[in-house]
């Protein structure tokens, strides 16, 4: 179905006014939503997805997000859109100064911190877990982060955090995968077909346990109130879990679903807890300990 007039100058205006966001203000499509809310024009992310893209937009939220863009554009740049150059052009309002219009979250995000670029620092780490009172759990493929970081780290960097823990009777586990089953083999073949490093993996995880056996004599040596625990499992991997008293009402975790073609240090990260996001909780919780129940103590 053809478009009508009004459909289309609506869609423009929403388009020119987003590529001047972008690149004048440098905002990204979740800023401009988020401000879209505040100005009671909200609209779905897929639907701006859509208008973007030049998809079947309903004329209700085409109106919705036009009459949002006009506003947005209006307080922040003193722009108005002009229909002869199909853009938007300078007011020139006398002593006008800018209105930044905030950003109002969406409800369904609340409480959610992305880590987009992928893995989180070590110092973003040591304090997710710091306050930690009973459990610190991390599953991993190859814990090769998780157990470098005693040695490439200076022992206040990290491992001083780890034995703060245990000396608080913090039990710490750690889960990897068991190189010698089928599960493994199969995993990073398929893996290796984009990534040529995980042809290396089955060999890197064997020298891993080697140097977490080592850690784990170490620890035991201190006789300290918590323990510190290492796993092995028998599953195709799915996430990365670092989650911090788990069961407790003050649980929290950070998970990273790992992306095919894409190095794991680089998979976005979501940190939230159980407060906030009590029902993606109870699921990534569930599906942690279905993962872990069949797996083994190596040390």
């Amino acid at each position: 179905m053809a478009r009508t007039p009004k459909e289309k100058r609506y869609q423009a205006i929403v388009n020119a006014g987003l590529k001047r966001l972008y690149e004048q203000l440098g905002y990204l499509q979740s800023d401009v939503l988020g401000k879209l809310r505040t100005l009671r024009h909200e609209i779905s992310s897929a639907s701006l997805s859509n208008i973007k893209n030049d998809k079947t937009v309903g004329v209700a939220t085409l109106e919705t997000a036009a009459k949002g863009v006009l506003l947005l554009m209006e307080q922040e740049l003193d722009m108005a859109y002009d229909d002869t150059t199909s853009d938007f052009i300078s007011r020139n309002t006398p002593e006008w100064k800018p209105i930044i219009v905030p950003e109002k979250q969406d409800p369904a995000n609340q409480g959610i911190k992305v880590y987009a670029e992928g893995r989180a620092t070590v110092a973003q780490k040591t304090a997710f877990f710091a306050d930690a009172k009973q459990e610190l759990v991390e599953v991993g493929i190859r814990l090769n982060s998780f157990s470098t970081y005693f040695i490439s780290q200076s022992d206040s960097a990290y491992k001083q955090h780890i034995l703060n823990l245990l000396q608080r009777g913090v039990h710490i586990k750690g889960y990897l995968l068991d190189p010698d089953c089928e599960q493994a083999r199969i995993y990073f073949e398929d893996r290796a077909g984009t990534l040529d490093t995980e042809n290396r993996s089955l060999d890197k995880i064997r020298e891993v346990m080697a140097d977490l056996r080592h850690l784990c004599a170490q620890f035991k040596l201190m006789n300290l109130p918590g323990t510190f625990e290492i796993y092995v499992y028998q599953h195709i991997p799915y996430s990365l879990y670092l989650i911090v008293d788990g069961d407790s009402d003050d649980g929290k975790m950070m998970v990273s679903p790992y992306l095919y073609g894409i190095r794991r240090a680089n998979c976005p990260v979501l940190e939230f807890s159980k407060k906030d996001q009590e029902t993606m909780y109870n699921r990534y919780l569930e599906a942690y300990k279905a993962f872990t129940q069949s797996a083994r103590l190596l040390v």
